[in-house]
């Protein structure tokens, strides 16, 4: 094994009036993909734009506004754009995990001393990540997207939790073996990966609540969910929990 063969990119997807989930998720890309073909792709998508270095933020994206109002008033650029978004995602070889749970649901169900539903998530997150590592014989990294301090500290209370006890599959000694580091970065600073995170978080939401998913972006995105070798998505990459 190398020191980090693969990156897990996460970012969630918050419960709002029109969506009930919490849900969690990103996408498992190779350092090497990520650096010779991911990040060259998406720039070439941004250079569309007339800036090789903007922030993709997928709501904005859609609704044509603040870096991205250029689309409102020329439609061949925005044509061009998705165009080439999609043909970006769709020709970089990654997996997408996720796991989400209906927040309500989950409280009236277990309304007393339960487990935080994000450590929930989280856990599966784990359980799934390590399980495509271990079918690769490889180790990887985990990259966050930053929020609030709190809200940080909360994630690495999760994570330290994780390598104490383990999960409800794994041994504390499969963490240490398989995940090398974690860490906390800002779409701002142009991570690439946690940008493609945002898109899959947000169409994978639209998906599970039966939502229209514009722009042909579903087409693509579930060809890329983990199905575990064993073509079962609900069990390893679109993981619903109560």
């Amino acid at each position: 094994m190398e020191n980090s063969d693969y990156i897990l990119f996460l970012d969630e997807s918050g419960q709002t009036k029109a969506n009930p989930y919490l849900l969690l998720g990103g996408i498992i890309i190779s350092r090497t993909n990520y650096k010779n073909f991911l990040i060259p792709s998406m720039q070439e998508t941004k250079s569309i734009l007339g800036n090789s270095n903007i922030v993709f933020h997928y709501t904005n994206m859609l609704k044509k506004q603040k870096d991205f109002k250029m689309m409102c008033s020329n439609g061949d650029i925005c044509t061009r754009f998705w165009d080439s978004l999609r043909n970006s995602i769709n020709s970089v070889d990654f997996k997408i995990i996720t796991a989400f749970t209906n927040i309500k649901e989950y409280l009236k169900e277990y309304p007393q001393l339960c487990h935080d539903a994000y450590e929930l998530l989280f856990s599966c997150i784990i359980n799934n990540y390590i399980h495509f590592l271990t079918k690769n014989n490889a180790r990887g990294s985990i990259v966050f997207e930053a929020r609030e301090e709190t809200q940080n500290r909360k994630i690495q209370k999760h994570y330290f939790d994780i390598l104490q006890n383990g999960t409800n599959i794994y041994m504390p000694d499969a963490i240490d073996k398989y995940i090398t580091t974690t860490s906390f970065t800002v779409k701002e600073e142009n991570s690439i990966g946690l940008q493609l995170a945002d898109i899959v978080a947000y169409n994978c939401i639209r998906h599970i609540n039966n939502y229209n998913i514009e722009h042909g972006m579903w087409d693509i995105l579930k060809t890329k969910i983990y199905d575990g070798n064993k073509k079962d998505i609900n069990s390893y990459g679109l993981v619903k929990l109560f």
